[in-house]
């Protein structure tokens, strides 16, 4: 029965875990955590969960993974733990994305990929408790970018493709035009599965902009990658 034989798998390396966790094992603790606080009906479990995932994020070492679990948790709220999810609508608010914005500056500071897009995201739009600032929104996406981010590296490369203009002023750029590099941008997210960095890439072969124009190249890159 396949169903019996997941269930020993699990509660064979729930103590495996248990027995890295006594040894102060952070991705142990952060696992069995996870494992605990996806326990329906089960507030104990899932409160002892929250507990381990905190241990396992307060690692000296930062357990960027486990931080990032715990700023979504703070960001979207948790009924059965009482935790309720942050404000919404007022960037201005901080104080009550406070728990959410610590973590996931730690997450980010660690180099947790989905943690800087997150951040960047914010950035860029101005909202979860942070100012809008796209120059910082730019740098996080290129590091998450770095970090194997694909959504990240296309974030970057449609700020690096136009630029990205004052909001009060569109003459003047916050972001100046980079088109070369936005092209290296939409490539690296297509060579990670982005479907939007390909098209991109196509879009830029067809255009000429970031990279020498060429209708042949953008045919064959959309034949090889179905995107024709």
């Amino acid at each position: 029965n396949a169903v019996i034989l997941l269930s020993r798998d699990v509660d064979a390396a729930l103590v495996s875990f248990e027995k890295a966790m006594e040894l102060g094992d952070a991705d142990a603790m952060y696992f069995v955590g996870v494992h605990y606080l996806s326990s329906e009906d089960d507030t104990l479990a899932q409160k002892e969960g929250l507990d381990l995932i905190e241990q396992a994020a307060a690692d000296p070492h930062f357990h960027d993974g486990a931080l990032y679990y715990l700023a979504l948790l703070y960001l979207n709220g948790h009924k059965a733990l009482g935790i309720a999810a942050c404000e919404t609508g007022d960037h201005n608010n901080n104080t009550s994305y406070e728990p959410f914005c610590s973590r996931l500056d730690q997450a980010a500071a660690a180099g947790h990929a989905d943690a800087l897009f997150l951040r960047g995201h914010s950035h860029y739009y101005g909202q979860h408790g942070y100012s809008q600032n796209y120059q910082s929104a730019l740098e996080d996406f290129l590091q998450a970018a770095d970090g194997g981010h694909a959504d990240a590296a296309v974030s970057a490369g449609a700020m690096l493709h136009r630029g990205v203009s004052h909001p009060d002023e569109l003459s003047r750029f916050v972001i100046p035009p980079n088109q070369a590099k936005a092209f290296e941008l939409y490539q690296h997210a297509g060579e990670l599965g982005s479907e939007d960095g390909w098209r991109n890439v196509i879009a830029c072969y067809l255009t000429g902009e970031g990279v020498a124009k060429s209708p042949n190249m953008a045919k064959y890159i959309a034949k090889i990658t179905q995107h024709g």
